[in-house]
């Protein structure tokens, strides 16, 4: 990702992603949901398992880190295909 593409994804994350996940009607309950789930499933564990699991979550969130990354530069490059 270049520096300038860089800043644009980190525009769009920080003030356009939030308002147009919040038009999806199901997105606030699927948050509740997911948190609900996380906490119940998180108290069930002893502490070396809910270590790994916390583990697991920071590997999901990097990878849905980079899933996003990639979505967007995707969607660039077919704006700069299709304008150019």
């Amino acid at each position: 990702m270049t520096d300038a593409m860089e800043a644009l994804f980190l525009h769009a994350q920080e003030h356009l992603v939030r308002p147009l996940l919040d038009e999806e009607p199901e997105f606030s309950s699927v948050v509740s949901c997911l948190d609900r789930q996380e906490k119940s499933f998180s108290a069930l564990l002893d502490e070396e398992i809910e270590t790994r699991f916390d583990k697991y979550l920071s590997e999901q969130t990097l990878f849905n880190l980079l899933n996003e990354r990639a979505v967007f530069c995707a969607g660039f490059r077919l704006a700069l295909e299709l304008f150019c």
